[in-house]
């Protein structure tokens, strides 16, 4: 039977016509989306949910041990199946012609399910600790990979069967160890399903190849079938602070979640204590090496101006110019914000990759230093004569604190623009704040031995908060998955312009943070969970749908623009503070041995 939603999809379909049907679809989702309905029926947390194919079914699974099979569209609860895992769900997979599921808990165990008798199938205890997630193949669904914060990911084939080892060595099908980290996540290429993307309790994202892989008792190494790595560049250079602090119980960011988009060349991380990023899989720039920087060589380089652009049209030039009053009251957020929507339209353009280096400079989130430095690099490419440029980019050095890269580069500033400190205020304030760092021996950051070849993020989402739970997601979203959407510790869940990194709308999905975030794969339709014991169903609505005891006590969606940047302040202010970390981070480690797990109290909250 048709919904309404359905007829709707089809009739998008229908009237398709390119650009302005997508503003369209933008403006009426965003415009009309709200609480469908709540769906009820788990004991505890609900902390994993995966749509079928076809968008007909959503699984649930929950820390009550249950998985619920739904046919949300009809708010039909169609099957209650006990899993009889020892500990929290933490993954939920179809298998088997959407037939059977699997899952993945904190016990350690995956566990394969049937869906018409309810009934367990097989139990696999492969694993050492916590199975974090389950993934599937796009065109087999017999074959299961899991991962697990025993630093392993394992393949089961469900035609096969298998039967646990009860040796020492343990069971023959690890297909990927990574030393000293726990795998949190790990999905497939929908279009190249010999690919998978691995996020772990560090901060790199790996891609193996499984055809270099081969099932063993000890499993492929950091390197075996590894492809490409994948960091945003400032954690390459993490501060003497940050590096001390680190070494004392700080644990760093952790990947609590990683996907591919639906055509495979782009992937996207979330990352527990940091922001959300987006990497190019294949065509993506390098991290900067600063120590090549340094070299006298980089110096001596002649490059030839690439053209660029920084004449605008009406429209970009007026969103240019609402940035600079931003900025020139000190709201650098919006300023950044405005910037970037112009930038990208006009890519090639010095003047606002300037702005937005120094909106970013004063912002000073985390690594919007290195997101500057980066602006800067782009802009000297593009003009290498640029004088704004230069100056950007070592003040970016400084604030990085890599002082000696900046006097250097400070001194050969002043011959090629004959500029002093005691005729130019602005360049004695800069000289002055580099000498003085040096002179009172601040140490210039050590660079990361393993960050060579890693690939850089090509966007950065901000405005969340991800330090509680380490099951947070991030996916694509809309026509062309040109949206990116995410929970937030802060009781909400956001979407962001995949291209511009814009805020657009955030809503009110959980009483206390919202975890996951999954999307129709066919309808304009979003399943939430969080904390709470229910899965909550978004779509657009004509009208405020009448949700009895469930009607929210507040408004659902924050339209009001002061609002919406009030709670992206306050989550950065929380990030930055990194209270809630430790707690997650504790439980980290009490996983992997390294703390008493006596130490503290085991809920939903940090899962």
């Amino acid at each position: 039977m048709k919904t309404h939603l359905h007829a709707l999809y089809e009739r998008q379909l229908k009237n398709w016509d390119g650009g302005a049907s997508k503003r369209a679809w933008a403006d009426y989702f965003f415009n009309k989306l709200n609480l469908e309905t709540t769906l009820k029926c788990h004991g505890g947390c609900v902390n994993c949910l995966q749509w079928c194919k076809a968008g007909r079914y959503l699984l649930s699974g929950s820390d009550d041990k249950n998985v619920c099979l739904w046919e949300p569209l009809e708010h039909k609860l169609l099957a209650r199946i006990p899993s009889h895992h020892g500990e929290n769900i933490f993954s939920v997979k179809f298998v088997n012609k959407e037939k059977q599921v699997i899952s993945g808990a904190g016990d350690g165990e995956v566990r394969h399910l049937d869906i018409a008798s309810t009934s367990v199938l097989s139990a696999w205890r492969c694993h050492r600790h916590r199975v974090k997630r389950c993934c599937t193949l796009e065109d087999d669904d017999n074959l299961v990979i899991s991962s697990s914060e025993d630093g392993t990911a394992r393949q089961f084939d469900i035609r096969e069967g298998h039967t646990c080892s009860s040796t020492d060595s343990g069971c023959s099908n690890t297909l990927i160890r990574l030393a000293n980290c726990s795998i949190k996540s790990i999905n497939s290429n929908p279009m190249r399903t010999h690919l998978l993307c691995v996020g772990a309790s560090d901060d790199i994202a790996r891609v193996y190849d499984r055809r270099y892989l081969s099932l063993t008792h000890a499993g492929g190494s950091n390197s075996t079938g590894e492809l490409y790595r994948y960091l945003p560049g400032h954690l390459a250079y993490p501060t003497v602070d940050e590096q001390e602090e680190e070494n004392r119980f700080y644990t760093g960011p952790s990947i609590t979640w990683c996907t591919f988009d639906p055509t495979g060349n782009f992937l996207l991380c979330n990352m527990g204590g940091e922001q959300i990023y987006l990497y190019d899989v294949k065509d993506g720039e390098k991290v900067v090496n600063l120590e090549i920087m340094s070299s006298e060589a980089e110096e001596d380089q002649q490059t030839t101006p690439s053209v660029q652009t920084d004449e605008f049209d009406p429209k970009t030039a007026a969103i240019k110019e609402e940035g600079n009053r931003h900025y020139n009251v000190s709201d650098f957020q919006r300023a950044v914000t405005a910037y970037s929507k112009c930038l990208a339209l006009y890519p090639n353009s010095v003047v606002l990759l300037n702005n937005r280096a120094q909106a970013y400079l004063k912002r000073g989130w985390k690594g919007d230093h290195y997101a500057a430095l980066r602006d800067s690099i782009i802009a000297l490419s593009l003009d290498p004569n640029n004088e704004k440029a230069h100056f950007r980019q070592i003040q970016s050095l400084h604030a990085m604190k890599y002082n000696k890269l900046a006097k250097t580069k400070l001194k050969k500033f002043q011959n090629k623009f004959s500029r002093t400190p005691a005729t130019d205020p602005a360049l004695k304030t800069l000289w002055d704040n580099v000498s003085s760092a040096i002179e009172n021996g601040q140490k210039d950051p050590q660079s990361r031995t393993d960050i060579l070849d890693c690939v850089d993020y090509t966007r950065r989402y901000t405005g969340h908060c991800n330090c509680k739970t380490d099951i947070k997601e991030a996916n694509f979203f809309g026509p062309d998955q040109e949206y990116i959407m995410a929970g937030s510790d802060d009781k909400h869940f956001f979407f962001w312009d995949r291209h511009t990194s814009q805020v657009l709308k955030v809503y009110k999905g959980d009483h206390s943070l919202v975890n996951c975030v999954q999307p129709n794969p066919h309808l304009p339709v979003i399943a939430t969970s969080g904390l709470e014991k229910v899965v909550k169903l978004w779509s657009p609505q004509s009208h405020i749908p009448d949700l009895g005891e469930d009607a929210p006590r507040e408004p659902l969606m924050n339209d009001d623009e002061m609002s919406l940047w009030e709670i992206v302040m306050k989550n950065q202010a929380m990030m930055d503070s990194r209270e809630p970390f430790p707690t997650f981070a504790m439980i980290q480690n009490a996983m992997l041995g390294m703390l008493d797990p006596d130490s503290f109290q085991n809920s939903c909250n940090p899962s």
